[in-house]
């Protein structure tokens, strides 16, 4: 006796779209029955405690988002969204695992760093987990460091190449020489990539002339500063003989020096997400400025093309939201570009979003936005073990998603706390009908049904 049958649903991986049954068993997927004529006799005596008609639908792996900021403490506030309320907007949009960060703490290792966040997530959420550990210094024992963090089922760094007068910023230097590091113990480092020397010479700039007010954001993190930065780490890397990872990657320069990268041969991967393909700078110009403010900031229409284009060639690895969420009364505590807490929320749009204007356009096929958002995360972060693919054996994470559904976004019908979209007013094709994270439904048409506590850390493997 399986425990739920999902039935007659198309099936999605990178590779195949094919009509097929799957039975689910323990939290686990048990077995893939193709639909084929042929196969009707492997379905003789199969009983499932529950069985659900997924007909006409798309059926693929619970969605990964490989960076959010969940219970993130900024500017003396903390995110509107805690480990509790992102993992159930997560799960209500067909995201069953998130990966985090852990703060470099000062005395702490950096295993001992990724523990204290992980007892703080523990007990409060409601869909699968991993963090990445930021890295802000290289101690004299780094290297021994990143091997205790992979052995504590932490498989990935990330680092900041700005924000140096709060401490997060690496020095060049020390970025090759901890890729070479990382490269030796299985730990892929993840960059954050602007220029803090341009940033600091614009802001300059901007406050002698009285450009401040929110409306100013995008000229105060310029294009110029994202791709020189990338320039940058893709000379690190190729020194190094190292993978790295780009997030949130906004501008139409950076794109194409990560591509002109990766015909040379180096393994330089990124993320962009929705906000930087669906939404461009002239939110800026309106009275709702500080909603749109995070960093990098939004872009040029011309940037949107040419992230699209790099997604439908394939330069894109990865989609993510950095969801970062606030309040809109938290955003008025910000008088300036300045001093607005930057950041949107997202993790529950996420998978209509890029359906409905990558899928459903024709710039990617469903199986192209399966790898992006399911198999290549999972394998990047080191989850490929019991994520990313329906497939026997791994965790029966499945999000079944009609695609004949129409809507129209608001914020008020989304789970975040925040209170508001980005997208508020933008139409998309379809609904994410029932999601379930280890075979439990956790979620059905943006109600959530799951339990805080109940998701589980996903620790990287090899």
């Amino acid at each position: 006796m399986y425990d739920l049958a999902i039935l007659g649903g198309s099936v999605v991986s990178s590779d195949s779209v094919e009509v097929a049954d799957v039975l689910i068993k323990a939290g686990a997927i048990a077995r893939v029955l193709p639909a084929e004529g042929s196969r009707r006799a492997d379905r003789a005596g199969i009983r499932a405690s529950r069985e659900v008609d997924a007909r006409g639908m798309l059926v693929m792996p619970g969605a990964i988002d490989p960076h959010v900021h969940f219970g993130l403490r900024s500017r003396g506030t903390v995110t509107a969204d805690d480990f509790a309320s992102g993992t159930a907007c997560a799960a209500a949009g067909g995201v069953t695992t998130v990966i985090d960060y852990a703060d470099h703490l000062p005395g702490m290792t950096l295993a001992q760093s990724a523990a204290i966040r992980l007892a703080e997530v523990r007990g409060q959420a409601a869909a699968d987990y991993a963090v990445h550990q930021n890295f802000i210094r290289l101690d004299a024992d780094f290297g021994e460091q990143l091997a205790q963090l992979h052995a504590a089922g932490v498989g990935s760094v990330k680092v900041f190449t700005t924000y140096k007068d709060v401490g997060y910023m690496l020095e060049g230097g020390d970025l090759e020489a901890l890729l070479r590091a990382a490269k030796r113990h299985g730990v892929l480092v993840t960059v954050h990539a602007e220029d803090d020397a341009v940033i600091v010479r614009v802001r300059r700039q901007l406050e002698a002339a009285g450009s401040v007010s929110p409306a100013d954001h995008g000229k105060s993190r310029p294009a110029e500063a994202e791709e020189q930065a990338v320039r940058e780490v893709i000379r690190a890397a190729e020194a190094a003989d190292a993978p790295v990872y780009v997030v949130h990657v906004s501008t139409r320069g950076a794109i194409e020096a990560i591509a002109e990268a990766r015909r040379r041969g180096l393994a330089v991967m990124c993320e962009t997400c929705p906000h930087y393909l669906l939404l461009d700078e002239g939110r800026y110009a309106g009275p709702n400025a500080r909603l749109f403010i995070m960093s990098p900031p939004l872009r040029t229409p011309a940037d949107q093309d040419g992230l699209w284009r790099a997604v439908t060639r394939g330069v894109v690895d990865t989609f993510s939201t950095d969801h970062c969420a606030f309040t809109p009364e938290q955003k008025a505590l910000g008088q300036s570009c300045f001093d607005t807490l930057p950041g949107i929320p997202g993790v529950q749009t996420l998978l209509p979003l890029v359906y409905s204007y990558g899928v459903a356009t024709g710039r990617i096929t469903a199986s192209r936005m399966v790898e992006m958002m399911c198999e290549t995360p999972a394998r990047l972060f080191g989850l490929s073990a019991r994520k990313g693919r329906i497939a026997p054996g791994l965790d029966a994470d499945i999000c079944i998603l009609d695609t004949t559904a129409r809507r129209t976004l608001s914020g008020a019908d989304l789970l975040s706390q925040a209170g508001y979209s980005p997208y508020e007013g933008m139409k998309v094709g379809c609904e994410v009908r029932e999601v379930y994270l280890r075979g439990r439904l956790v979620a059905s048409r943006g109600r959530f049904f799951g339990a805080r506590g109940a998701g589980e850390f996903i620790r990287a493997s090899a």
